[in-house]
Parts: C-alpha cells; structure tokens; sequence
C-alpha cells in the first residue's frame, strides 16, 4: 500500500486507542500519514455520538473533509455511525459509512492480525482491552452504539504491553467502555493487571474511568503494593452529587455510597488521586437540586473534574423526561462547575509544591504528566521515559534524574 491517509477521532480514549490500531495497521500496510486533510487520499473519521455538541462537531468536519478534498475517499465509523445515518448522508454525501468498525481493516484490504505496537509518541499508549455497555443510565446512548461486552484475552493483552515496553513506552493507559466489567474466561480486570504488573521493564500503567463499584479493596491493595507501577489515580464518575437526581438518572448508588467509597480508598492508598465526571442540566434538575450536588462534590476534595452540560438522545429515556432545564440555566450551572474544577486542580498543584513525583514527559517534551495527573511545565525537556521531577509553585517542575519503575 503507499496510501497518504489522514485520520480524524471524537470521543473518548477508547475511539483513540481504536484510531491508533487502524494507523499501526495502516503504516504496517506501507501507508503514510500526513498532517494535512488536503493532501489525504484516505480519510477515516472515527465519530462519537454520546452529545448533541459530538454529533454537531462530526458533522462539521465531515462537511469541511467534502470542500478540502473531495477526491479522497472518505471512510466513517465509530459511534455516530452506529445510528441511523442520514445526517451523515447529508453532511457527506460521498462517505462510505462502516457501521461495524471490526470490518474497517477488511474494507480497507489491511491484514486482520493486530500489530503488536500501536503508540504514536512513544509517551503515554492507550490499550483497548474491553469494550461494551449493558447498563441502563437513563441519559446514555451508548449501549446502543456499543452493545455488546467484550475483552481482549490477557495473553494477548500482555504481549501487546510487551511489545510496547520494548518499543520504550513509559506509560499505558489501559482503556475500555466499561473497564471495570474486563472479563475473559475466568479472568477480571485484578487477574489482568496482576499478570500485566509482572512485566519487566521501565514503564507503569494507568487506569482509565471505572464505576465506582468496581474500584475494590483488591484493586485498590494492588495499586498500594506496586511501588508506583500502577498510578495511583482513579476516575471514577459520579455524575450528581444528588440522590433524587442519582435516582432519575438511573445510577447504581447513592452519594452517601460514593463517599464510603472514597473514604474506604484513601484510608487502603494514601494520596490517591481522584477525578469524576459530573451532568448538569439533567432533566428536572431543580436550583436546589443543583446547590445539593455542587456542595456533596466541592466537600470530597477531589483532584478534577470533566464536566458535560446534559445533551438529550434519541431513544433514551431522559430525553422524554418532563422539566427539561432551559438551556441558559444549564450554560451557567456548567460555568460553576468549571470554576470548582479550576478550584480542585489548583489546588492539587499547590498541594504538591515541593515534593517529588515521577513523570512522563509527553510530545511537546515541554510538559510532562504525574502518577497523580498532575500536568507540570518542566524546567528542560529531558527525552522520553520515566522521570523523577521535583514540583514547585505554580505547577512549575525541575527534572532530576531518570526513574525506574
């Protein structure tokens, strides 16, 4: 193959782990990258669909790929895809739409055996280990786009950490839809990361978000006894801080649950960091509704927040629900949350002024990221690999000397 292609991903890491296996394969084929969509011959748009801002965001730059080059053929899977597809037709109506992703490698005549390395910086990889979600969140599409549970089998998965420890990547974020519900055979995500963590070499892996429920006592023991190896930091959304909302929005716990939880996790691993997702705007979200949540989340001291404004989807059943939140009010409850997220991260630089931490500097070389996930400005780019930096003010971070892990 010498094909110049240009790939373009939405959504979260697991279209990007997605979009990386496709570039291995296409450049173990003999294609070319390029940077720029106009010098394309192929462009595979990996969409996502999980807000009305994704769908909108897709669709503009399917429309944009039609202008720039019309001549290249233009290839659109992922989520978005998944559903029915005359918006997609609209914005593009010369788009070959492959609703199954696994056939993407067959329609672009690539070798259906995985390449063992898929890591385009050789700083942070992400591996794909699950997929699929058969939960019944009130608000989410996904387990409509992606029925279907389904685990990459460890023996594979440990060789493809190998391969991409001896390729001299220092950090692997292992990522799924629902991580937490990993399960080959007899195999879940501890049995996983137990056989992973064996692994010599220089690197240390990352988890990415897991349900609450599913950051354990044993999960959590494993990242106390790993001397670093697995960060010690969790993404565990939460999405209300409010129980009548909890309720509406169909989730599995309560806040009161989320905070023995935390609570539990902290006293098993000291300086654990904590990141949630949280939806506002819900359907019914009252003012007060809103204060309860923000006042629960500000109290439990986390690191960070990834907030979303509520984005109605067809077929689910929030989108019928009664009271719908005026979008305006939904704008403003979203700019506070932005500000305790501010207020969370800034914190947590303060928090690690003066200590040591050990980073992965990423591509710019400039900036370089913690066990914690704490983004630091680094005094010097010392190349890739593990690095013992000591933080200072304002997130400002001086490089000492190589870390092994």
């Amino acid at each position: 193959m010498t094909v110049k292609y240009f790939l373009r991903t939405f959504g979260c890491r697991v279209n990007q782990a997605e979009t990386e296996d496709l570039r291995a394969r296409l450049d173990a084929a003999g294609g070319s990258a390029v940077p720029d969509l106009a010098e394309a011959d192929l462009c595979v748009v990996n969409t996502c669909t999980v807000t009305r801002d994704a769908d909108r965001e897709v669709l503009k730059f399917l429309r944009r790929a039609g202008r720039e080059n019309p001549r290249a053929r233009l290839l659109v899977t992922g989520c978005l895809a998944e559903r029915p597809s005359e918006h997609i037709r609209r914005a593009a109506p010369q788009a070959q739409i492959v609703s199954d992703k696994g056939t993407l490698p067959q329609t672009l005549g690539l070798s259906s055996t995985q390449p063992s390395v898929a890591a385009p910086d050789r700083a942070r990889a992400l591996l794909k280990v699950q997929d699929g979600c058969d939960g019944a969140c009130a608000y989410c599409v996904v387990p409509q786009v992606r029925p279907h549970l389904q685990s990459l089998d460890p023996e594979t998965a440990e060789a493809r950490v190998r391969g991409l420890v001896v390729a001299g990547v220092p950090e692997i974020v292992l990522c799924g839809i629902r991580l937490g519900r990993y399960r080959h055979a007899d195999v879940g995500l501890f049995g996983l990361l137990s056989r992973i963590l064996l692994i010599p070499g220089a690197f240390r892996l990352r988890l990415s978000s897991l349900e609450i429920h599913e950051a354990d006592d044993a999960l959590a023991g494993l990242i106390a006894d790993s001397s670093g190896r697995l960060c010690p930091h969790l993404h565990l959304p939460l999405q209300s801080g409010c129980d009548a909302t909890l309720r509406r929005m169909n989730r599995p716990y309560s806040a009161a649950d989320f905070t023995r939880r935390i609570t539990a996790l902290r006293q098993q691993v000291p300086g654990l960091a904590f990141f949630t997702d949280i939806i506002t705007g819900f359907p019914g979200e009252t003012e007060a509704e809103f204060r309860e949540s923000f006042s629960f989340v500000r109290g439990l001291g986390l690191h960070g927040l990834h907030v979303f404004r509520y984005s109605a989807r067809e077929g689910t059943p929030a989108a019928s629900l009664p009271d719908q939140v005026p979008a305006g009010v939904a704008r403003e409850r979203l700019e506070r949350w932005l500000g305790l997220d501010r207020e969370f991260r800034q914190r947590h630089a303060m928090a690690a002024a003066g200590q040591e931490r050990v980073a992965v500097p990423l591509r710019t070389g400039a900036q370089a990221v913690t066990e914690d996930f704490l983004t630091v400005n680094l005094d010097r780019s010392p190349g890739p690999g593990l690095w013992r930096v000591k933080v200072g003010n304002k997130a400002q971070a001086q490089v000492l000397d190589p870390a092994g892990v």
